[in-house]
């Protein structure tokens, strides 16, 4: 999987002490002048990431690969566990902590590795002194303080907008709007338009549909879910805009993607 690199001029991501080369699908250790080809999954996790740096990307939307070769693909939470690890090992000890997993949340690749200054805990049989040790014990106790009174449930879990309407076939659907404003703005009308052009296909092929607005509206990723016979199936969808004000969802566009079918 490893091997010795050739020098040439490339284009991708500083990741700590690699360079993530997101043309070739490689991922090159600069300190040890090796790369490693990353395989359709390692490079689907990567790349999702990398675009989303300094981010926690939920663990739905990377267990489910883009389709390939006409299959559609899930990591289980295992195999998500081992890829970052296998990340971690390969980013080398200095730089192992740029990529974390936070348990029932998802994964982040941090921007830069965060510091320790403190030396108490440089071996597991560090001694300290008691002023230390009552000083731990006093801003945990702040530390815990802090977080209940402030803590809130992370905004991607509740949706904005969430809807069940019927189709034109009597199947009912599932609408879910998630936005990315702190403002305290009305998604209802981006809902209401949503789902009149929804109403309007013979049949939507999809149980639960799942749209999320970026900041400033500039791209819209959208979720799709089926119950099926051997499980869930699953559909991702990213719009690009240039224009917020561009309205792109109609009958045809919804056909043209297969949310909507004849």
């Amino acid at each position: 999987m490893i091997s010795h690199i050739d020098r040439r001029d490339e284009k991708g991501m500083q990741i700590g002490c690699c360079w993530f080369d997101d043309e070739r699908k490689v991922l090159i250790n600069q300190s040890t002048a090796t790369k490693w080809q990353l395989n359709h999954s390692e490079y689907w996790v990567l790349s999702i990431l990398a675009k989303h740096r300094g981010q926690v990307v939920p663990i739905e939307t990377l267990a489910f690969l883009e389709e390939e070769q006409g299959c559609h693909q899930k990591l289980s939470v295992d195999e998500m566990e081992q890829l970052v690890e296998n990340f971690k090992d390969y980013f080398g000890d200095s730089h192992r902590g740029l990529i974390e997993l936070i348990a029932d949340q998802g994964v982040i690749l941090y921007n830069r590795v965060v510091g320790h200054h403190s030396s108490l805990l440089d071996t597991p049989n560090k001694a300290i002194s008691n002023a230390h040790y009552i000083l731990i014990i006093l801003m945990t106790l702040l530390a815990c303080n802090f977080v209940y009174s402030n803590l809130s449930a992370p905004e991607f879990v509740i949706p904005d907008v969430n809807r069940t309407f019927e189709s034109q076939s009597g199947a009912s659907v599932v609408f879910k709007l998630y936005g990315d404003d702190k403002s305290e703005r009305d998604f209802s009308e981006v809902a209401d338009t949503s789902i009149a052009a929804l109403k309007q296909c013979d049949t939507i092929l999809w149980d639960s549909i799942s749209a999320t607005l970026a900041k400033g509206d500039n791209s819209v990723s959208i979720l799709l879910k089926k119950q099926v016979d051997k499980g869930v199936r699953f559909h991702n969808i990213k719009v690009l805009r240039d224009n917020p004000e561009l309205l792109f969802v109609s009958t045809a566009w919804l056909k043209k993607v297969r949310i909507c079918g004849e």
